[in-house]
């Protein structure tokens, strides 16, 4: 907390940006392109950069400052309730926090009038007071570079964005920044509901920050674009199987196929063997129904994957422990089979992108929901 008081005292007196004169001032976007340091860096990044020698100014603006120091900030974050802030860095120590990060830094010089400059040096100013320097993070519609697109916007009134070539989605492009990290991929595509896959404008596009580099760079806005640093090549790394949620899901259907058979020829269910399947289902159910209901992240409700994976699960890890076979825990196999059979049966029906990396794991439910409904009725003491 400490650290962010800093932040703001640095902010608000080192940055007077009312007395900056604008006739040779250069106002630029700096974009720093995704990079595998960190869960939060495959994204990238975007600063705004204010350059003019001769008032000796070379400052950085940044909206995305946060603070792993907070309190419980990792609850905050899942529920949708972190609050990042603006920030400002000389331009020599910005450009190496991210040589050191082997980062790729891409600077785009406005081109902006000395009015459209004045707009844009009140705008900070605006930023820059104490009631809105901190802001309620949203990673699609208000981050770092939504900031800087909403400023750019406000200052040249003549912008106007390219008509969108391709029909996309908040999950496509999503999954253009995780594709290398399947197991990324496969968490968010189980968090994110419906919402996702809506059908999004040009400018909704702009909250990543590679998109706003190269949709700015079509238009007039931009006088140059220069690679200001770039990252060194990292070496293509063979992906171990361990690393696809797809692969392991069919390992550990397999894994299930071989009980299941082992079970039949023992004639004995091994019920017990599913306990943990059921176990790990119901808290991931847990997990998506509490987002789905209180978290303040957009798109999370509507969320067609508790068709799947839902709390109700725990029921059938408890019957894997009942000596009794009860009619309810019967019907709740029964059920859960036709929910489940009904979800792969609709799945290009379903209006939201599953994973494909599902399939196995709704395989392993319906398998284990199976194998314990065969027990009862094999046994004919259902009650």
């Amino acid at each position: 907390m400490k650290r962010y008081f800093l932040f703001l005292l640095f902010c608000w007196l080192v940055v007077p940006v009312q007395a900056y004169q604008t006739e040779n001032l250069q106002i630029s976007l700096l974009t720093v392109m995704p990079r595998s340091n960190h869960v939060y860096t495959v994204y990238g990044h975007t600063a705004l950069r204010l350059y003019d020698p001769l008032q000796q100014i070379d400052v950085v603006f940044n909206w995305g400052t946060f603070d792993f120091d907070e309190p419980h900030f990792l609850y905050r974050f899942i529920r949708g309730e972190t609050d990042y802030f603006l920030s400002t860095s000389n331009y020599v120590q910005f450009l190496f926090a991210y040589q050191i990060g082997n980062s790729t830094v891409i600077e785009q010089i406005l081109n902006l009038s000395t009015e459209e400059k004045e707009i844009l040096l009140e705008k900070l100013a605006t930023n820059l007071l104490p009631e809105n320097l901190v802001y309620r993070y949203n990673f699609l519609f208000d981050n770092c570079t939504t900031r800087v697109r909403d400023l750019i916007e406000q200052s040249y009134s003549e912008l106007v964005y390219p008509e969108q070539t391709e029909e996309t989605t908040f999950r496509k492009l999503i999954h253009s920044c995780t594709e290398s990290y399947p197991w990324m991929t496969f968490g968010i595509d189980l968090l994110v509901g419906a919402g996702a896959d809506s059908l999004i404008s040009v400018r909704q596009e702009l909250f990543l920050p590679e998109k706003l580099e190269t949709i700015l760079d079509a238009t007039p806005v931009v006088v140059s674009s220069e690679q200001i640093l770039v990252s060194i090549p990292e070496p293509d790394v063979k992906r171990k199987f361990w690393e696809s949620p797809l692969i392991v899901g069919y390992l550990i259907l397999l894994v299930y196929i071989v009980i299941a058979i082992a079970g039949w020829l023992k004639r004995r269910p091994l019920k017990g063997w599913f306990a943990p399947l059921f176990l790990v289902a119901s808290a991931a159910g847990c997990l998506l129904a509490y987002m789905a209901a209180f978290s303040c992240h957009p798109c999370m409700w509507l969320n067609w994957n508790l068709l799947w994976l839902h709390p109700l699960h725990l029921i059938g890890f408890a019957g894997c422990f009942l000596k009794k076979p009860y009619r309810w825990i019967a019907g709740y196999h029964l059920i859960n089979i036709v929910i489940l059979l009904g979800t792969l049966a609709g799945w290009h029906w379903i209006p939201q992108a599953l994973n494909p990396a599902d399939i196995p794991y709704i395989l392993c439910l319906i398998l284990a929901s199976s194998v314990c409904l065969f027990r009862y009725n094999s046994k004919n003491r259902i009650r």
